[in-house]
């Protein structure tokens, strides 16, 4: 196809839609640069194409360009597309980008267009999920498998979706899947979680342990996870904040428009969202959700070229720059997002659970920041981040394919925030998930106390807030506060056992 496109364009380089199938191309050999500067030619010469505009917005987005992205989405919605595809895209996009109803509205179209395709129900149902309309998700995973009864990842989407209960079990379809030889390495992971969500309703808690280790060990062998690689990368972090980090004021504050940010770290898990869903249900706080753009901030102010996000030379480049630089890119890229979801708050949340890493980099760059750490029991933490499938492309997450592995990346974790309760001092307020759950009033009043707010009886009413939730806690932020999932770790005492040895190794308390 590309020497074909490049032939037509000898004979005529006015034809659109060769640019256009060239940028195409370029995606696929993931050259996005190359693909944005190509669907620009094509938009030269054809500047009304809904099609061109969504691909163009997905290219931005998979560079994490928001704005660009987010510009070039409302343009293709704007000129009323009617091709299922250009939809499909633009309602992926939105999703991406938060713009979740715009995005049901888009994927509901596509359906419309074209209702045989079950990758489209499955983009609808993920919408409709985060927006809280689980029936209507059911609904659309559901019809997902109909039309293509070899989904793996849509029974994996619909067993996340009854967490907390069982729904309707697909037991022996899943188990007929996995039978299959040939199932890839991801489908294979998607069906053993589900599976094993199965057999953890029945009780089963051996079989449901079994079945996902054996999953995620494919995975595992896949990645060849080195955890020495994320206890150097610790380290780095440590050793690059080895003393206070001084309260000196940033010219770039003005950025915010007087919204202070609110960083709402923690051990993926361990209850980040319930958190954000509580303060941000205060009138005075609104949630940007979990944003990429601080860690895109310090890796750009770096001047590094790395494929990886964070390492010693983005450390050590970043520490090089003015914090002023760096609080100026990260507030200049969510001037969009806070002026459409933070209009006038007083603080905004962003909810990026790993931001734990990057603390020593906020408080020098954004020093009127405020900064909650949530912890949870260490064992329940660990099982959580097991039991869990996070986003099978980022590299983050690759401890949590193997139970000790977890254990290891927690005990970086919790040295690494004593650490910064050393060189911060009193910036941090850390807050236990346990005691929240079981004096929601105390602890609320804490954290509003930290954040200089007035008490408001709808921040025990969280599960009321409409707001849309991207995590994986989208199901259980719907229900009022509930205490079920605290001490789960009982339940797999046995399996846990090398998980307690490693955290007594390290003299961390998990009784």
């Amino acid at each position: 196809m590309v020497q074909t496109c490049r032939t037509l364009l000898q004979q005529n380089p006015q034809f659109a839609d060769a640019w256009f199938l060239l940028s195409v191309a370029a995606e696929a050999q993931r050259n996005i640069g190359k693909a944005i500067q190509l669907v620009d030619k094509a938009l030269e010469l054809h500047a009304d194409s809904s099609e061109y505009l969504a691909q163009k917005a997905k290219f931005h987005a998979l560079l994490n360009q928001t704005d660009a992205s987010a510009t070039a989405a409302q343009q293709a919605l704007s000129l009323n597309p009617q091709n299922a595809l250009t939809l499909d895209t633009l309602g992926v996009v939105l999703t991406r980008l938060g713009y979740y109803e715009q995005a049901r509205d888009a994927l509901k179209k596509a359906i419309t267009l074209k209702s045989g395709n079950a990758q489209y129900h499955f983009n609808l149902a993920s919408a409709e999920q985060f927006l809280g309309n689980l029936k209507q998700a059911e609904l659309h995973y559901q019809q997902a498998i109909t039309l293509q009864p070899n989904f793996a990842r849509a029974y994996w989407a619909l067993s996340e979706l009854h967490k907390n209960t069982a729904g309707d079990s697909k037991l022996h379809q899943m188990q007929a899947l996995l039978s299959n030889d040939k199932l890839s390495v991801e489908d294979a992971l998607y069906l053993g979680h589900a599976i094993s969500r199965e057999h953890e309703h029945a009780g089963d808690y051996d079989l449901a342990f079994e079945q996902l280790s054996r999953a995620k060990q494919r995975k595992r062998q896949q990645l060849n996870y080195d955890s020495s690689i994320d206890a150097a990368l610790f380290e780095a972090v440590q050793n690059a904040f080895p003393k206070p980090v001084a309260h000196k004021p940033s010219v770039a504050t003005n950025k915010a428009n007087g919204v202070t940010p609110l960083f709402i770290v923690g051990m993926p898990r361990s209850g980040t969202t319930l958190v954000e869903r509580i303060l941000s249900s205060h009138s005075e706080v609104a949630s940007l959700g979990e944003l990429q753009e601080f860690t895109l901030a310090v890796h750009k102010c770096s001047g590094v070229k790395s494929p990886q996000a964070l390492n010693g030379d983005v450390i050590a480049g970043a520490l090089q720059g003015t914090p002023e630089a760096l609080a100026d890119y990260y507030l200049g890229s969510l001037q969009t997002k806070m002026s459409a979801m933070a209009p006038s708050s007083i603080y905004f949340i962003d909810k990026m659970p790993l931001n734990f890493l990057y603390l020593g980099f906020i408080l020098r760059s954004l020093p009127q920041a405020k900064i909650i750490c949530v912890r949870r029991n260490p064992l329940d933490t660990c099982l959580s981040n097991f039991r869990q499938l996070f986003a099978v492309n980022f590299s983050y997450y690759n401890y949590h394919y193997h139970l000790e592995d977890t254990a290891r990346y927690y005990i970086l974790f919790h040295r690494l925030m004593e650490h910064w309760q050393q060189v911060l001092d009193d910036r941090i307020l850390e807050v236990s998930y346990d005691e929240l759950t079981r004096e929601p009033e105390t602890v609320t009043a804490q954290m509003l106390g930290y954040l200089e707010l007035d008490w408001q009886d709808q921040c025990l009413q969280f599960h009321e807030n409409q707001s849309a939730v991207t995590t994986a806690s989208t199901v259980q932020v719907r229900e009022p506060l509930y205490q079920t999932a605290v001490g789960r770790w009982q339940h797999y005492r046995k399996q846990l056992q090398p998980v307690m040895a490693l955290l007594d190794e390290a003299g961390i308390n998990y009784r």
